[in-house]
């Protein structure tokens, strides 16, 4: 019965009508508050608005009880990634081919209005929860969660739940947690000549080329895991040299590296270290850790992927929900990013990511999601929260 009060069209374009609004992150404006507050007022559902400064808060919306056990929360930003550089509207929300373009399409509007139009069916069909099921939509996701989730987590707001989903874009996977982050710099040191005089000179810049080549060798990047594969590496930023003609006598390069659970990142600064030691005594490139640029991310990370076992209850409440929506077998993975499950699942509250679209999309020229994920992830929401 549940099941049969989605509305395939309003999931879609609940999805156009948020993408239609500006929310880029440190920007978010009021606009994303405004619409989840009188959707969830028109349900007769409470909301709790936390200002965070003059022009954007978090949101809450509480269907059921607000204490006491059973209770879950679904979780979706409302913040996007600039749109400099797209070569589509990214405020429209065209459908071509089965896909909606946009900004936030995919990452991650899709999974918020999916999860709105799942409230709204249990409203229409009358159901009470045994417990609680509240909604979160956070600021400042896509950098760091510091005015988000995890200010969320400082005020206490997650106390007393007992499972969190995330609507994060999977491509309707149940992902059992996210890969860990060992983020930091590397600065190598040399010597400044005349460039016609080159040899007199030691080139930072090489000594940072033939580290990263080594680096890229380490064991632990070698290693898989079952649900998660390898863990991921990328030289993000790279900057060194003094001025025209002149050899570079310091460079820094920044790495993001994505854990697996079998590679804590204390296996990884070890090998590092081992590293960067062996190649300053043997080649002499002054290689050593240094602070990130000022202003490029938040802080420096080194933290380890954060899991809930693959046979979890909550997961298997995940994966019963899809196949009672979709009618076939849900398929379980990891998540290849940070999300705010990270966060729960280190604080004991088990948490899963799942929702529609794929992360392969979100932050591109051209984001998209496919439209067919919207309903279908709108109906296992239901599912989901009709066992709640």
């Amino acid at each position: 019965k549940l099941l049969n009060l989605i509305d395939d069209d309003e999931v879609i374009q609940v999805t156009r009508d948020l993408v239609a609004i500006p929310s880029i992150t440190h920007h978010e404006g009021m606009g994303m508050v405004r619409y989840m507050e009188k959707w969830f007022k028109a349900l007769g559902i409470p909301v709790r608005i936390y200002p965070y400064d003059a022009d954007r808060a978090n949101f809450f919306a509480d269907y059921g009880a607000t204490s006491g056990p059973g209770r879950f929360l679904f979780n979706g930003h409302m913040d996007i990634k600039p749109v400099e550089g797209m070569k589509v509207d990214p405020y429209a929300g065209v459908i071509r081919d089965g896909k909606m373009y946009g900004r936030g399409t995919c990452d991650m509007k899709g999974g918020l209005a999916a999860v709105l139009c799942a409230y709204k069916a249990l409203v229409r069909g009358g159901f009470t929860p045994k417990g609680g099921i509240s909604f979160y939509s956070d600021i400042e996701e896509e950098y760091g969660g510091l005015a988000g989730y995890y200010w969320a987590k400082d005020q206490g707001l997650y106390d007393g739940y007992e499972g969190l989903i995330s609507c994060e874009p999977t491509s309707l996977e149940v992902q059992i947690g996210n890969r860990g982050e060992f983020a930091t710099a590397f600065e190598t040191k040399g010597r400044s000549a005349h460039s016609g005089l080159a040899h007199l000179g030691v080139n930072a810049i090489h000594n940072m080329t033939k580290f990263i080549l080594e680096y890229l060798k380490l064991p632990y990047l070698q290693v898989e895991n079952p649900w998660f594969g390898k863990c991921a590496v990328n030289f993000e930023k790279i900057n060194g040299g003094l001025y025209l003609s002149a050899v570079p006598d310091r460079c820094v390069a920044c790495v993001d590296s994505r854990l697996i659970p079998d590679t804590p990142p204390e296996r990884v600064q070890k090998e590092l270290d081992d590293l960067m030691e062996r190649m300053n005594r043997e080649e002499g490139i002054g290689i050593g850790e240094t602070a990130e640029p000022e202003g490029w991310r938040v802080t420096g990370a080194k933290l380890k992927a954060e899991v809930i076992p693959a046979d979890h209850p909550l997961v298997l409440r995940a994966t019963a929900a899809y196949e009672k929506a979709v009618g076939s077998k849900a398929v379980i993975s990891g998540c290849p990013a940070v999300t705010i499950a990270m966060v729960l699942i280190a604080m004991g509250i088990p948490a899963i990511i799942f929702g529609p679209g794929s992360i392969e999309q979100a932050h591109t020229e051209d984001e998209w999601v496919e439209v067919a994920q919207l309903p279908k992830a709108a109906r296992i929401y239901t599912a989901l929260m009709g066992e709640m």
